[in-house]
């Protein structure tokens, strides 16, 4: 009886440590799944902003002249952007080859910090699409000057 007892008990612990354990894989999974997606996002909304900012320079310039202060700038914003990329796949090596091995609060933080990341990059991507409308209504106000002052 003593020997029944005792293998019960085992068996529980048994248990125990293997719901405790398909717990622990099944939240690594979920948070490097959202990770990826995260990321996935992320570099999505990083390849739209570097088309948008390349566009910025034609609503600045004169079509007839180069204006090297729009050039200058949306390279310097196209390289933050590069840095950027270069990071995010940086993290998603990392995951790879650390992912399974890193402690859930890394992946915990790591999912944070993208999502971060990203609410800060939609909040930039706002401001470009508000300078954008700015840039492009003056360039019209400038062209019907234009228009006016030599027919």
């Amino acid at each position: 009886m003593p020997y029944l007892l005792t293998g019960a008990i085992a068996l529980g612990i048994v248990m125990l440590v293997l719901v405790l354990r398909e717990r622990s894989l099944r939240r690594r999974r979920e948070l490097m799944t959202r990770i990826l997606d995260l990321a996935d996002d992320f570099e999505r909304e990083l390849l739209e902003c570097r088309a948008r900012l390349r566009e910025m320079p034609a609503l600045v310039s004169d079509p007839s002249t180069a204006n090297a202060t729009a050039a200058d700038a949306s390279a310097s914003a196209e390289a933050i952007v590069a840095v950027a990329l270069r990071d995010l796949l940086a993290h998603r090596l990392w995951l790879k080859d650390e992912g399974q091995r890193a402690p859930l609060k890394a992946l915990a933080a790591a999912r944070d910090a993208l999502a971060v990341a990203q609410a800060s990059l939609q909040t930039q991507l706002v401001r470009l699409d508000e300078a954008r409308a700015d840039l492009a209504g003056l360039r019209d106000v400038h062209d019907a000057i234009d228009r006016v002052t030599h027919p």
